[in-house]
């Protein structure tokens, strides 16, 4: 009995256990080139086919699959300024949808734009902080009691 197809057969255990252990997207790749390795051996003794065959199927797949995982794997890493969505700011210069201006958010002045054309914030006013563009805040008007009835 030949022991190539083990050998291949543990070369794609092997190559898995690697991969789980690790998570780099790497040695499943390798795995794939000896489980066709191990298809080889249906068609041929040779060795250096099943070699070849490797190889060339674990190379292919490293160059070819590897940048599409890496990018499927990649995550949204929130900011520090996400944790300012939702929270009041103080506004310091006039604030249009159009004209950008400056608001105050725990002793930090950050640009902010009105989410909503037509809202007119001047200075001394609360506004919320509804979405964040890199620097900019984008902002709406907080309702006091008086200004809802």
């Amino acid at each position: 009995m030949n022991p190539v197809p083990f050998l291949w057969l543990a070369a794609v255990v092997g190559f898995l256990l690697l991969e789980a252990s690790t998570f780099s997207m790497t040695s499943v790749w390798f795995a794939v080139g000896a489980a066709a390795a191990l298809l080889t051996c249906l068609f041929t003794d040779s060795f250096r086919a099943q070699a070849l065959v490797f190889i060339v199927v674990s190379i292919l797949c490293l160059l070819a699959f590897r940048p599409l995982a890496a990018k499927l794997r990649q995550k949204i890493t929130p900011t520090n300024g996400d944790r300012n969505l939702g929270r009041e700011a103080t506004v310091l210069t006039t604030v249009t949808a159009d004209l950008p201006g400056r608001v105050r958010l725990d002793g930090v002045d950050w640009n902010a734009r009105c989410a909503t054309p037509g809202d007119i914030l001047t200075p001394g006013q609360r506004c919320r902080v509804t979405e964040l563009h890199s620097t900019l805040l984008i902002v709406e008007p907080v309702l006091t009691e008086s200004r809802r009835a």
